[in-house]
């Protein structure tokens, strides 16, 4: 149940992925971003209440909470910040792809090393075609996005830099709830978790456009599709992989969570018009086959 867990949890991010692309004509995408949290968090936290999670939490230790907390911090606060910061400097073409891959390289073997999960050549191979395969995927989709390839670059080792912290800051946070989250269940860790980033989030854009943010919220017209982000995209999307990590670990989990990109294809076809290429489908290709090879392993 990890397994399909970790490739539903890819499903809602790629559907999500497709929604941000309509919004992001219109609004910020560090506004999307605070926006489907917040909308979330009222389902999440509802859900742990329907399901009497909230007693669980309440009786058990602070500790596994102050863990999920931290998560939150170093992926939204430290990772997303880095990224999104970098992108106009670096690059999108250059940046998506290269920290995917980096953050299944270090996931996998923080999994395997620090969490001890089982290691096999399935799952060596399944990471490397994956990598292999969303690495294609990503960068053909965004060869033709304006600027992609005239940023404003740092220096090639600032460069690395950022893309290693941005990657650490995800795979550490992958880690932490793996190991850290003690006795909690998927609903109360995605309960902390998402609350968590959404106020981190908020804060920030609050901080940083001295409240010019709330000005520039989103038309009704579009409040149905923001809606159905937060809650399908944010909630089950991290409901799913939250869930995918604790039963199938983090090296699993990342790994199939990462195929995102290739489910993206056939949704970016239908409703946003774009064109397949040969290089999508040998990274699709590479994709399948790598999932395959993770499943099999597991």
């Amino acid at each position: 149940m990890g397994e399909a867990a970790a490739l539903l949890s890819a499903l809602c991010w790629a559907t999500t992925s497709v929604a941000l692309a309509r919004l992001g004509a219109t609004y910020s995408g560090a506004m999307l971003s605070g926006l489907r949290f917040l909308i979330a968090s009222p389902f999440v936290i509802a859900l742990l209440v329907v399901t009497g999670g909230v007693a669980g939490i309440l009786s058990g230790s602070w500790a596994p909470i102050l863990i999920v907390v931290l998560s939150a911090g170093v992926n939204y606060g430290i990772g997303d910040t880095l990224y999104v910061g970098a992108l106009p400097r670096i690059g999108l073409q250059r940046m998506a792809p290269t920290t995917t891959a980096l953050w299944v390289a270090f996931s996998t073997l923080g999994g395997v090393l620090i969490l001890g999960e089982p290691a096999s050549v399935n799952l060596v191979l399944g990471a490397a075609l994956v990598i292999a395969g969303t690495y294609l995927v990503v960068a053909a989709r965004i060869e033709d996005l304006p600027n992609a390839s005239r940023p404003q670059r740092p220096s090639p080792l600032a460069t690395l830099l950022v893309m290693l912290a941005v990657a650490g800051s995800w795979s550490a946070s992958t880690l932490l709830i793996a190991g850290g989250r003690g006795d909690l269940d998927a609903i109360a860790v995605s309960a902390i978790r998402i609350p968590a980033g959404g106020v981190l989030i908020a804060a920030v854009l609050l901080v940083t456009t001295r409240g010019e943010v709330l000005h520039r919220l989103p038309q009704p017209r579009d409040l149905p599709l923001v809606i159905a982000v937060g809650i399908l995209g944010t909630a089950l999307g991290g409901l799913a992989y939250i869930y995918a990590v604790a039963e199938a670990g983090a090296a699993r989990a990342v790994i199939l969570n990462s195929t995102s990109p290739l489910m993206v294809v056939p949704l970016a076809i239908a409703f946003l018009g774009e064109r397949p290429t040969r290089r999508v489908a040998l990274g699709t290709v590479c994709c399948l086959a790598g999932t395959l090879s993770v499943v099999v392993a597991g």
